[in-house]
């Protein structure tokens, strides 16, 4: 299985994952006093994910799948009944939408020039964006706010790590140019 494939997987994995565990449980978020839905980590993984593919394989081949990923939420949780989980897997699509946007955005122009800034930050700008409107969307309440978005920072700091030892060890091949 190619490189992209591989993390498109992993991507839509993470996203059905993270919906089922925000429709379901609330967590501690470490080193915070904060708590936030229980997909909050996967989360923070999916926005360093989708920065990897677009660096592999170019904007075109990796937004499609935000929206892929929420249906196949949708989906699943239409199949097994479970409606709290068709109320996250909308929320998730349409703050993934705007977030993954302003994402790209920021990682774009920033990623031929220095990939590990890019990741850290066009999630951070992501976070802060999907954070808000997937509470507003999934809870009717931002109660959670502070926790998911530092929960979402546990993660994405652990990808920017992850990015800097994979750029040392394995330099990426991209199917597109940089610029495009």
């Amino acid at each position: 299985m190619n490189r992209f494939l591989s993390l498109a997987v992993g991507f839509v994995g993470l996203v059905l994952l993270a919906n089922w565990l925000a429709s379901r449980f609330v967590v501690h978020v470490p080193l915070t006093p904060y708590v936030a839905p229980a997909g909050v980590f996967c989360i923070g993984g999916v926005l360093v994910l989708r920065d990897w593919m677009q660096q592999l394989a170019g904007l075109r081949r990796t937004m499609p799948l935000v929206y892929a990923a929420g249906l196949v939420s949708w989906v699943v949780g239409d199949l097994a009944g479970w409606t709290s989980l068709e109320k996250i897997a909308i929320a998730s699509v349409v703050a993934f939408t705007l977030s993954e946007t302003v994402e790209a955005l920021v990682f774009t122009p920033l990623r031929s020039r220095n990939l590990t800034l890019g990741v850290a930050l066009s999630a951070t700008a992501g976070n802060a964006l999907d954070s808000y409107v997937f509470l507003t969307l999934a809870f009717s309440s931002t109660s959670f706010f502070w926790g998911q978005f530092w929960g979402k920072n546990e993660a994405i700091a652990l990808g920017v790590a992850l990015t800097v030892a994979r750029r040392r060890i394995l330099p990426v091949r991209t199917l597109e140019p940089a610029s495009a």
